[in-house]
């Protein structure tokens, strides 16, 4: 596949919005969230419909490959944090990276395609929640 549509906005191209994804999936719990990848496609790129699914479910498939998995962080009591889920990792089938990808978007989808709060569907490695659950990180 070649690099991709431009940002006009940032000179970049898709090619290279998809290796910083899979970088930052690396970051801790925090990783990658959807609601950034979302607005880089819809405001960006200038994704709409089709096309802005099709953006979201390649970047998706990019971080599952890399090895990462979907957590939500619920909303804080500060309100900075305002996603409708509760915090932890989010689960699809038998998490096979296909039924990873395919369940996101699909969830995305029915929930009206909207630009998505902080929280919402991030990207990082299990290892990093592991850790920390364990009290190492």
């Amino acid at each position: 596949m070649g690099e991709g549509r431009i940002n006009p906005a940032t000179g970049a191209s898709e090619a290279e919005y998809f290796a910083h994804y899979r970088d930052e999936v690396y970051d801790g719990r925090v990783g990658m969230g959807l609601a950034t990848i979302v607005r880089t496609a819809r405001y960006g790129f200038g994704f709409t419909g089709d096309a802005l699914v099709d953006y979201l479910r390649r970047a998706v498939a990019e971080m599952v490959d890399e090895g990462a998995r979907p957590h939500h962080f619920g909303p804080s009591e500060d309100g900075f944090c305002t996603p409708p889920h509760e915090t932890g990792p989010v689960s699809f089938g038998a998490n096979t990276p296909q039924e990873i990808v395919d369940g996101v978007v699909e969830t995305w989808v029915r929930e009206g395609m909207d630009d998505l709060a902080w929280g919402d569907f991030r990207f990082s490695m299990a290892e990093a929640w592991e850790e920390d659950e364990a009290g190492e990180g």
